[in-house]
């Protein structure tokens, strides 16, 4: 996203960010531009909630805003600003919900001198967001990242999951880390970014200074730790990849040997700076960059002070409209009736002349079909005609065919049987054939060849046929008299 010349609003001044830089606003800038502010994290009132994911988007915001109030500690006498960011699980088919609520009043005390100047803010969102805009201009790879804020005034941790944010974690602010080692905030603050945690760095004398520092960064960083196993669960994290420290530009020499202790091992902690800008303006740098390339679509935003819209955008700027436009119409109504129905009289002759038009094409399309309807009857009977005597030519050439074979195997019996009674020399008085199947034959044979018969019989047998039998047999005159019927 682009940058975006933009007001930024802390609680006590009002500056013009542009270009990588804050200079202090114009009085045209404060009626004219986008105007953005982050909220401190103790102002806010925070809870997280799961719910399923076939809910709708009204569905959702309205089942936020009720567990909020009852289980988020708000007060029903205060008004309040609700806004959630959600995280998809798709592990368990829902939504997590981690959601914010900004009192009004709590925010208008707060920014108080801003709202003096002007009653606007169109962005207001926690400071932990901020870090996303250093991914979407690419300075920064979508890794797994902790981002460390150290302020004077609050303290906070960001967990980012390729490049998008997941967890915060709130942790004590310069102030009370000074208060608590017993050093004023200036001496702290040096000695955090020159000495560090390492004893060693020490004069012997602050040993012990060194060892309440110690033991503050590491209770901050166990719970921070925590933080982080608890999203590995929900989303999957992996292990951490960068640590980038948000501290004026400074580093902490010896912090990654405590988060060693507590197993994120080998991570480089990086600090962040922006060149040509004084150190203690780095966080601001960071809020107004990210305020200015969100002035549309926005992610989180909890400000009650929202731009009205434009007037005939608002509701009563629709119901404006919307009664000018009756009151016209209803003036308008005569007229217009006048020249609907002078339409509708020269509409309706066009119709007319369309119409007769169109009965004289219907006519002559009808006599034109009832012409094509006649020749499409004679060819469908001239069609029938044909279908007929081809079904008489087909059967008669079956019948030619069948005739055919029938004489055919006619004489192959009758060859058959001549063949075989010459071959023995068998006479014959009669041979009468019953169509192709059927044969009598009449033999006659002398005496010392009567065997020859039953010879005949076997290779009649042989040739293929399916019955060879012999019906009379007679002797007259040493001569054998027998009729053989052979049978397909």
């Amino acid at each position: 996203m682009p940058q975006e010349k933009i007001l930024y609003l802390e609680h006590d001044r009002t500056l013009t960010y542009s270009n990588g830089t804050l200079v202090q606003s114009s009085v045209s800038d404060v009626k004219e531009l986008f105007a953005g502010a982050v909220v401190p994290l103790a102002l806010l009132n925070t809870y997280t909630l799961k719910l399923p994911n076939h809910l709708s988007e009204e569905e959702q915001k309205i089942h936020v805003e009720i567990q909020m109030f009852e289980e988020g500690k708000l007060n029903n006498n205060e008004e309040y600003t609700i806004d959630y960011i959600r995280h998809d699980l798709l592990s368990e088919n829902s939504y997590l919900f981690e959601v914010f609520a900004l009192s009004h009043a709590k925010a208008a005390d707060y920014f108080s001198t801003p709202l003096s100047q002007s009653k606007v803010i169109d962005l207001i969102t926690p400071g932990f967001m901020v870090y996303e805009s250093l991914y979407e201009t690419d300075s920064l790879p979508k890794h797994n990242d902790l981002f460390i804020y150290l302020g004077e005034d609050e303290s906070y941790a960001a967990i980012y999951q390729d490049g998008t944010y997941i967890a915060h974690r709130s942790s004590e602010s310069l102030t009370t880390l000074a208060v608590e080692t017993g050093m004023d905030l200036g001496t702290f603050i040096c000695n955090l970014a020159e000495l560090g945690v390492i004893e060693e760095r020490y004069p012997p004398d602050e040993y012990g200074k060194c060892s309440l520092i110690q033991d503050r960064f590491s209770r901050n960083v166990e719970r921070l730790v925590h933080t982080i196993n608890h999203k590995r669960g929900l989303f999957g994290l992996t292990d951490i990849t960068h640590i980038y420290l948000d501290f004026q530009g400074n580093t902490i020499p010896g912090l990654e040997t405590i988060f060693d202790a507590y197993d994120i091992h080998n991570v480089e902690i990086i600090p962040l700076s922006r060149p040509n800008n004084p150190p203690k303006e780095l966080h601001n740098l960071l809020c107004a960059e990210y305020l200015s390339r969100h002035t549309g679509k926005k992610k989180l935003n909890l400000s009650p002070f929202s731009r009205k819209d434009l007037w005939y955008k608002r509701e009563s700027g629709k119901f404006l409209a919307l009664t000018a436009a009756s009151l016209f119409i209803a003036l308008s109504i005569p007229l217009t009736l006048s020249w609907v129905l002078a339409d509708k009289v020269a509409d309706k002759e066009k119709l007319a002349g369309k119409l007769a038009q169109t009965e004289q094409e219907t006519a002559q399309l009808s006599r034109t079909l009832n012409e094509q309807n006649k020749h499409f009857t004679q060819y469908q009977n001239e069609i029938h005609a044909l279908n007929d005597e081809i079904v008489l030519i087909q059967g008669t050439q079956e019948t030619t065919d069948l005739i055919t074979q029938m004489h055919l195997k006619r004489r192959q019996m009758l060859a058959d049987v001549t063949s075989e009674l010459g071959r023995y020399r068998l006479g014959t008085l009669k041979i009468e054939q019953n169509g192709s199947k059927e044969m009598s034959v009449q033999v006659i044979a002398e005496y010392q060849k009567r065997n020859d018969i039953a010879k005949l019989m076997s290779a009649l047998y042989a040739r293929g046929y399916q019955n060879v039998e012999t019906r009379e047999i007679a002797l007259d005159n040493k001569m054998y008299n027998a009729v053989v019927k052979v049978t397909r």
